[in-house]
């Protein structure tokens, strides 16, 4: 009977632990994908729905600077948390980035990655 009630108050304990823990950041995990932005555009419009949500690293040349973020190689918005890093972007740079996939823009037929930083 105790052993019961012990093991019930560890999975228990594991449970909340798991459920209410804090959500990984992109520059804490392990990207799911490493590699040149042209080809994730591919994997992308291939399966959208395996790729939301997971960290990716993608290599690529700035088409575009905006207020909260830059456009890789035309497709591919990286909105940044910190935007004291675009003031260090140039247009044209060729640049590596780690963001979290959070979706397609359907209107502006751009991929939408979050939580970027530049590794």
């Amino acid at each position: 009977m105790v052993v019961g009630v012990v093991l019930l108050t560890i999975v228990g304990f594991s449970t909340y632990g798991y459920l209410f823990s804090a959500p990984t950041k992109p520059a804490d995990a392990n990207p799911e994908f490493i590699g040149q932005a042209q080809e994730f555009s591919y994997l992308v419009t291939d399966d959208l729905a395996f790729w939301v949500n997971k960290v990716v690293e993608l290599t690529g040349e700035v088409s575009e600077i905006t207020d909260d973020g830059i456009l890789i190689n035309g497709t591919i918005y990286c909105q940044f948390d910190d935007q004291t890093i675009l003031k260090t972007i140039t247009k044209n740079q060729r640049l590596t980035i780690k963001g979290k996939l959070v979706g397609f823009d359907e209107l502006l037929m751009e991929i939408k990655l979050s939580q970027c930083i530049i590794p």
